[in-house]
């Protein structure tokens, strides 16, 4: 990489490829990650990919660790003036991240998804720390939490959902909705008063 870049400049260089590689991964698969497409679309030369990011895999668990701190800042959203969150501005955010569908996986198949995952290190997979941290926050900015909120649970429909969303064709279509909602509203019951 060329010395006239920034550190702020190789931030927003590593932003870009990595929205576009979201977008490309969405439309066209794994396949549709394509290195020389990522570049030539973000005006830069091959080696400037590399330089940023050491391999395709790495780039997608990047992109994967990007999806998933947009999806965690994207709540702010969904908070009252106090900065609370309802159990309505719960479902709102889980429903959002059901249209929205951030998780990779959702756009890999069975055989790329082990492919995928077999190329990372164990660290980047074994999250339940991740897990009760993020669903932790969650529950702390709720204006109605239970009493004794049970994390594990509502992880685990969060999953739930994630493999729903990756799995629609192998679903009743007319039925996928209901289930994406009947979901959603089980995990606010693991975590929210009624």
């Amino acid at each position: 990489m060329s010395a006239k870049f920034t550190d702020e400049d190789k931030c927003n260089l590593r932003i870009q490829m990595i929205q576009f590689g979201f977008t490309l991964l969405k439309e066209k698969g794994i396949h549709g990650v394509n290195i020389d497409e990522i570049t030539r679309r973000c005006y830069v030369a091959k080696g400037t990919f590399y330089t940023l990011f050491e391999s395709k895999t790495e780039f997608l668990y990047q992109v994967m660790i990007y999806k998933r701190q947009e999806s965690k800042d994207k709540i702010k959203e969904y908070l009252s003036a106090n900065g609370q969150l309802s159990r309505d501005g719960l479902k709102a955010y889980l429903h959002w991240l059901a249209d929205e569908n951030p998780n990779i996986f959702s756009y890999l198949d069975g055989q790329h998804t082990r492919w995928l995952v077999s190329k990372w290190p164990p660290e980047y997979l074994e999250n339940e720390e991740n897990d009760e941290q993020t669903a932790r926050r969650i529950i702390s900015l709720l204006s109605d939490p239970k009493a004794d909120p049970n994390w594990k649970l509502f992880c685990n429909y969060l999953k739930l959902l994630a493999l729903t969303l990756n799995s629609k064709e192998l679903l009743i279509k007319d039925a996928t909705g209901q289930l994406i909602g009947k979901l959603i509203e089980d995990a606010c019951d693991c975590v929210c008063t009624k």
